[in-house]
């Protein structure tokens, strides 16, 4: 799939976030995994709105993936693509949606579970907030509703990919104790 998180700018909160069916954000529900096809069809839509309006969310991933052919810009059908990809995930995705006291979606995740013979992780394949809902701690219910579910399915790891340019991301993430683990170099032809 993709990559990175459309978090630039994000939130500054570095609490835990919350869980349960009421929320911490005054009555705004917990993230919740979604699998039915309408939910999934509007968090593809949420993702090309929130991340196709931001070029520094660009990363191998979505290169990789025929999101940006050229590293710099995103291709005109983004939306349609994200709708393919997330018409069927397969078994080893999940989404992840947040919705507001009326039902708006204001994040969405996409991870990968990978279970191998030597090491469980996760990937975090993509996280967006949605701009007007930014810095006020979604973020970091969404970080922890991840990390509760790659704890119950046993994973040890929880990685991502994040745009060089998206400094927002790279803040948000570090705040919330990951880490540099490698660099991605790419050359076009």
């Amino acid at each position: 799939m993709h990559g990175d998180q459309g978090l630039a700018g994000q939130d500054r909160d570095n609490g835990s976030g919350a869980s349960g069916d009421t929320g911490a954000s005054g009555g705004t529900p917990d993230p919740a995994w979604v699998e039915s096809p309408a939910d999934r069809a509007a968090a593809a839509h949420f993702f090309a709105r929130t991340i196709g309006a931001d070029a520094r969310y660009i990363s191998h991933g979505e290169i990789q993936s025929g999101l940006s052919t050229d590293g710099k810009s995103w291709v005109p059908n983004l939306d349609a693509l994200f709708a393919e990809d997330l018409a069927d995930p397969g078994p080893d995705r999940g989404v992840l949606l947040l919705r507001d006291g009326d039902g708006a979606i204001v994040a969405a995740a996409i991870l990968l579970w990978t279970v191998t013979d030597r090491v469980r992780f996760a990937i975090i394949e993509d996280l967006s907030v949605d701009p007007a809902a930014r810095s006020q701690g979604i973020g970091a219910r969404m970080v922890a509703a991840i990390e509760a579910e790659a704890a119950r399915r046993e994973m040890r790891w929880i990685f991502l990919e994040s745009g060089v340019a998206n400094l927002g991301a790279h803040g948000f993430f570090e705040r919330h104790g990951f880490g540099l683990t490698s660099h991605t170099f790419a050359k076009q032809l």
